[in-house]
């Protein structure tokens, strides 16, 4: 190609760049989509299940958690009542420790949610998340010692914190 050529061609790009950045700058109007339509395809039956059972975990965790709330609040307002004599602060310190024995000994349940493909540590966060186990990393490293990470099943399982490691593993292994 001859430089009289290249340069024509080069001065019809620029031509054209300013044609179609003056129409973009000055008449162009983007269309605004409705809020009212979904981009998004429906949700599969499996999908609305899942969702479901999601929405009730996170009520039941938002539940739990307000509960606790109440509770340290209401011990931290009997703490800022004037001092008793000390009979009686020794009778309620015998209480307390009577009943953080019963709270101790009470059983939390949960659920833990397994998808197809999670590993045997997405299990054992959300059995310290939920309060059942204190750590997970041990939780992880039993069912690792003993082979059974790999055979941690899909699905919904209840469990409750008085349970061993060894039956939490059970109810983990079963078909839900």
């Amino acid at each position: 190609m001859s430089k009289p050529a290249l340069r024509y061609l080069a001065l019809g790009f620029l031509v054209s760049a300013i044609i179609l950045a003056g129409y973009r700058s000055f008449l162009f109007e983007p269309q605004v989509a409705d809020s009212s339509e979904s981009d998004t395809a429906p949700l599969t039956q499996d999908e609305l299940t899942y969702k479901e059972k999601y929405e009730t975990l996170l009520a039941e965790t938002e539940l739990a958690q307000l509960e606790s709330d109440y509770v340290d609040e209401s011990e931290s307002t009997e703490s800022t009542e004037p001092a008793e004599s000390d009979e009686a602060v020794q009778e309620s310190s015998k209480n307390d420790t009577e009943e953080s024995k019963e709270e101790s000994e009470e059983v939390a349940t949960a659920t833990v949610i397994i998808n197809e493909g999670d590993p045997s540590s997405t299990a054992a966060r959300q059995l310290q998340e939920q309060g059942i186990i204190e750590d997970s990393a041990e939780f992880d490293q039993f069912l690792e010692s003993n082979n059974l990470s790999n055979l941690v099943r899909p699905g919904n399982f209840t469990v409750n914190s008085g349970m061993s490691f060894q039956e939490i593993a059970d109810i983990l292994l079963s078909e839900s």
